[in-house]
């Protein structure tokens, strides 16, 4: 059958030559996964290999097998793949389809890729983080020991002038139109929930109600084909199918579910051509590289699956999103390969216009430490500086560099260590690999397998049925994960029957992959030649301790008291235990399941716990223990108290506080942080303290030339332990005298400076002043009535002229009626106004017309008056005004106390 993708043949082969850079762009059905490599790969048991990268394991598999039949061979001949945990092919393959993880374990291998000859990249739009890192390390290759090697890209709906810049100048771009007819499309939004009895919340229509719905509008329509179907997961699939097994208007229909979780022979079923009408309901695996011919009309729920770092587990994961514009367009073109054709999305129109172009690369949205493990394995430091098509998020760099440290996969320089090697060497996660290893070390290594097959798989527990996890428990395992061991033995004995299994509250599905994740971990022991033994969990609870405290030293916990399950957690979080966990009654434990509560505040629930003993801490990470003799603030006494303590990282481990040796320098600097903060107030800080330290300010910066300090935030600081040096209370404090370290700021010329230049009082005419106000931020001011004005012309400065006061020019009520730095002005023309506004309602102040020929009564005379004779309990502040007086008024008829003025 003739393709799209034939059209280009000969121009295709006349651009593949010996290291050549193809750039391919065509839609998906129009024949590019098969044909491509065939026009690259002559026949025959000679040549170099075609390597086909493929996303996805279903059709890295099935794409060989069309393509054996194609090319006349048996699967594993010609023709073969590989994938993780499967591979059909021999020394005479000559077309090889895999996994893009598969390449990547190639790539570490044999980094030369010697015997082969062209390497594709098949669907590069979905933007897989180890086909960017490869297709990189291809580049790089080519540019080097192997400008012989072809490298072809082809992508369905990738932009690609980016791509092509990134590729080099050398790139060819080829592009092909598909086959396709006008697809008509339909919007189905969920409607407003369902009112149930009085007193019940509504209830949401699940999704597989809603695509039954959609389908039996669909089966109404004539020429409806095949219907494929579009749902995020394989529980959402296994719920549509029943629904629709069961349904009346589909029993002249076949049902096939079609997921990579299938036995090959169901995936071939849901896929090959049928003259009867049949129903696909499908993951988005369907959504590229598959062809299914007859399909019609595709009902779309707009999700997916999409691989993301879940902080929860600390792992990659796949999470429910919505898809970008471009799937929804891939999968509704889906219905227009063979004849036109409908797709039903089932959200809003409007809506589809928020959602985003283009789903975001791997690489800025799953951990990156596996990819900077292997990068660093091939000899790779320079992560900065390595050929990114989108270069990684800071942070995202950050967390996985730290984790590989703590898993002792790389050293303090970012240089690979011995455990790094050999955790590149597994095809597992970073951690999940640290874990094997410890497993190794510490003789426990089937439980290693099971436990990190566990983590990286579902729960097996579902919550419901007769039975709890605590009947699971064994007594003496340290562990949760023995219960779930325990949980898979049940049900294997009861065959894995999801009825039976889901009311012993255990998950079949789950605990069937759990079974084949553990048995592939198994067998890579196996191939390696561990010392493999049957699972003892009680036997060896020290020893698995130990490697989950080795794997997962990053999500330690401590209970807080015997009485609670609430927990400090590293990191600085705290927590709360699982009430079923076995480990609550230990002092710490490791958590692999850590999920964020938001509440008052941020809270962590811990589960799958394995406890631990603290002497390990420092057995096992020996640097990362601190011990400190140090203070801690009491807030019931607010009181400082000496406290010894013991850290693993910033996880307080173990304190001890007393009243005694407490370090007075660290006591002042923790009272000093709380007077900062408002906590705790210094009664003698006053006003005029704010004062003099705004006029230090002014003067600073009117007047550097005569060496000032400034006054900032850190001089405050510096200034307010000074005055809590000593004290070990609030109640030390709160009466502590805070001048005398202010006058030891200055000298005795730079407080003479201080005085002179920005003087507290200003002196006005017929011998009145007025006080100076010093902001903390603009100018200062004074606020005089303007009776008291009277003889004063001109604007009063301080700072040798440098700054006129802000005039506040009151009326006899003593509020601003006018603020002027313009005395002179506001005596030609303001006053006339003034008077005239308030006269009326001032008469029994003056008022003269011409205030240049008034001549005001003289003011009061003032004097101190001492209504105190017990001067020793003055307070500071007052005496230190008192000396401030005396050196104003230089008044020699004034009588200054000696013992005032010291």
């Amino acid at each position: 059958m003739s393709l799209p993708i034939d059209g280009i043949h000969d121009e295709l082969l006349a651009a593949a030559s010996p290291g050549c850079r193809i750039l391919l762009k065509a839609p998906t059905g129009s024949g590019k996964s098969t044909n491509v490599p065939s026009f690259l790969t002559p026949r025959g048991n000679d040549g170099p290999l075609t390597v086909v990268i493929e996303p996805r394991r279903m059709a890295a598999r099935l794409l060989a097998s069309w393509v054996a039949k194609q090319r006349g061979s048996e699967l594993g001949h010609d023709t073969g793949f590989s994938i993780r945990f499967d591979s059909r092919y021999s020394p005479a393959t000559r077309i090889l389809y895999m996994t893009d993880g598969i390449f990547s374990r190639w790539l570490q291998d044999d980094p030369q890729l010697r015997n082969v000859g062209t390497v594709i990249f098949d669907e590069f739009h979905e933007r897989r983080l180890a086909v960017d890192v490869a297709l990189s390390r291809c580049l790089a290759l080519q540019e080097s020991s192997r400008p012989d090697l072809r490298v072809v890209v082809m992508s369905a709906t990738l932009e690609t002038a980016g791509l092509a810049d990134f590729m080099g100048p050398r790139t060819i771009s080829l592009e092909t139109s598909g086959r396709t007819f006008p697809v008509k499309t339909h919007y189905r939004p969920a409607q407003a929930p369902v009112i149930q009895r009085s007193g019940l919340p509504p209830r949401e229509v699940p999704i597989w109600e809603r695509i039954a719905d959609v389908v039996k509008e669909a089966i109404g329509s004539p020429d409806c084909g095949h219907i494929l179907i579009f749902l995020p997961g394989t529980y959402e699939i296994r719920k549509t199918c029943e629904l629709l097994e069961n349904a009346a208007f589909t029993r002249a229909w076949q049902i096939f579910p079609l997921y990579s979780g299938l036995t090959p022979h169901a995936q071939e079923q849901a896929i090959a051509p049928s003259s009867q009408q049949k129903i696909i309901v499908s993951t988005n695996v369907a959504e590229t590289s598959l062809t299914i011919d007859g399909v019609r009309t595709v009902i779309d729920s707009g999700l997916a699956r999409i691989a993301s770092f879940d902080p929860r587990r600390g792992i990659d994961t796949l999470h429910i999103h919505k898809i970008s514009r471009a799937s929804a367009e891939q999968r509704a073109g889906r219905a227009g390969r063979t004849a036109p054709g409908v797709c039903f999305r089932l959200w809003s129109e409007s809506s589809h216009a928020h959602r985003p172009a283009f789903d975001a690369p791997e690489v800025h949205r799953i951990d990156l430490a596996e990819t900077l493990l292997l990068l660093k394995a091939v000899g790779i430091d320079q992560l900065e500086t390595f050929r990114w098509l989108d270069a990684p998020h800071t942070a995202s760099a950050e967390r996985a560099m730290a984790l590989l440290q703590q898993l002792d996969a790389i050293d303090t320089q970012q240089k690979l260590t011995p455990h790094g090697l050999a955790m590149a060497a597994l095809p597992v996660p970073p951690r999940f690999a640290r874990l094997l290893l410890a497993g190794l070390e510490q003789g426990c290594v089937s439980e290693s397998c099971f436990i990190a097959a566990a983590v990286q798989g579902e729960p097996i527990f579902t919550g419901r049925g007769n039975v709890s996890r605590k009947d699971f428990h064994h007594p003496g395992s340290g562990t949760d994960f023995a219960a779930e061991y325990h949980a898979l033995q049940s049900a294997k004995n009861l065959r894995f029957d999801p009825k039976a299994c889901g009311s012993a509250g255990i998950s079949a599905r789950a605990a069937r992959e759990l079974e084949q994740g553990f048995d592939r971990l198994l067998a890579l022991a196996r191939k390696r030649a561990w010392p493999i033994e049957a699972i003892d969990f009680p036997t060896h609870a020290a020893a698995i301790g130990h490697a989950m405290l080795t794997a997962f030293s990053d999500q330690l916990g401590m209970r807080l008291s015997s009485s609670t399950m609430a927990c400090r957690v590293i990191g600085g979080r705290k927590g709360k235990l699982d009430e079923e966990s076995i480990a609550k009654h230990a002092a710490a434990f490791i958590a692999t399941e850590m999920t964020e509560i938001e509440g008052r505040e941020v809270t962590v629930h811990l589960r799958r716990a394995t406890a631990i003993e603290i002497p390990w801490l420092e057995e096992l990470f020996p640097h990362d223990i601190h011990r400190s003799d140090g203070v801690a603030y009491d807030e019931t006494r607010r009181r400082v108290v000496a406290r010894k303590e013991t850290r693993f990282r910033d996880l307080t481990l173990e304190s001890f506080e007393s009243d005694q040796g407490v370090n007075l320098s660290l006591a002042a600097e923790m009272l000093a942080e709380r007077v900062l903060a408002g906590e705790l107030l210094l009664k003698n800080w006053d006003v005029a303290v704010d004062q003099w330290t705004a006029r230090l300010n002014l003067l600073a910066s009117l007047m550097p030339e005569l060496g000032l300090p400034s006054w900032n935030h850190e001089d405050r600081v510096a200034a307010i332990a000074q005055i809590c040096h000593g004290s070990l209370a609030y109640k030390d404090l709160k009466d502590a005298p805070v001048w005398p370290v202010l006058r030891d700021w200055l000298n005795w010329q730079q407080h003479q400076w201080l005085d002179n230049y920005t003087p507290e009082w200003c002196d006005l005419a017929y011998g009145r002043r007025a006080k100076i106000s010093y902001p903390a931020e603009g100018d200062p001011f004074i606020a005089v009535r303007v009776q008291h004005l009277i003889g004063t012309w001109t604007t009063p400065t301080i700072c040798s002229g440098r700054q006129p006061l802000l005039v506040h020019i009151c009326a006899p009520n003593q509020r601003p009626w006018q603020m002027t730095k313009d005395l002179a002005s506001f005596w030609a023309s303001g006053y006339k106004q003034m008077k005239k506004d308030l006269a009326g309602r001032y008469p029994k102040h003056d008022w003269p017309d011409d205030p240049k020929t008034f001549t005001p009564p003289p003011p009061k005379p003032r004097n101190w008056i001492f209504r105190q004779r017990n001067i020793p309990h003055l307070n500071e502040t007052f005496l230190f005004h008192l000396r401030q007086q005396s050196k104003v008024h230089k008044n020699k008829k004034l009588r200054w106390p000696q013992a005032l003025l010291g």
